[in-house]
């Protein structure tokens, strides 16, 4: 059970798992869910403005992002580690979509072959790999041999982008986490344990803008980097 920074309450159960028993964990955990959900509301939300530079760790890639204001409808154009987001740049949620779809491609390009080289060396093979942007999981593996994975891996060192390619090949063979499953990730991830308490520290390394909107300051950015 997660909570999203939305407020989102997540239950991720076994589909072999009867309905009555998920409505009894829900009823024991409501509490816990009341508890955070509160704290959540009395936090100071964060300020999310539009980002002027975005660092990529698991490609060791750094970009400036630069904002030009014109009457044409916003694009983004990438150069020499240099984004331009060009056009009707106070339409916020436009170019937090250009900026999205930009990291997306980043994973079609980076993250699609690294995965099949990941694959090769495990001995395992899939269907077919998706790149999203998932607000809770890093990635997933389908009874279909269908992986998709998270274009935010981009923002993790590279060996955690690794933890999270062995972890989902490995659910290739077992759609579970039972204790088979857990032998066969330790074979290509020693260190897998370590590497999960790591991937949650890391997770505040993603920045907010990929999945809340701007804050009402994005004028202000904008301004300055267009003087």
């Amino acid at each position: 059970m997660t909570i999203d920074m939305q407020g989102k309450v997540v239950l991720v159960w076994p589909h072999d798992l009867s309905q009555r028993h998920v409505t009894q964990v829900l009823q024991e955990h409501t509490p816990w869910v009341v508890k955070n959900l509160q704290a959540m509301s009395e936090k100071v939300r964060p300020h999310v403005q539009p980002p002027t530079h975005i660092t990529l760790a698991a490609l060791a890639q750094s970009f400036s992002v630069h904002y030009q204001v014109s009457l044409e409808p916003c694009k983004l154009v990438e150069h020499d580690h240099t984004l331009t987001i060009s056009g009707d740049v106070a339409d916020i949620e436009a170019v937090r979509q250009r900026l999205n779809i930009w990291l997306k491609k980043k994973g079609h390009q980076y993250l699609k072959p690294w995965l099949a080289q990941v694959a090769t060396e495990m001995g395992v093979a899939y269907h077919d790999v998706s790149i999203r942007l998932q607000k809770t999981r890093w990635g997933s593996c389908s009874a279909k041999k269908r992986i998709s994975l998270n274009a935010a891996l981009l923002f993790l060192p590279d060996f955690l982008v690794r933890h999270v390619f062995v972890h989902e090949l490995t659910h290739l063979k077992h759609l579970n986490h039972s204790s088979h499953f857990w032998q066969d990730v330790a074979l290509f991830e020693p260190d897998f344990q370590k590497h999960g308490r790591l991937l949650k520290q890391y997770a505040k390394d993603v920045p907010l803008w990929l999945t809340q909107p701007f804050d009402v300051g994005f004028d202000k950015v904008v301004r300055e980097d267009v003087s």
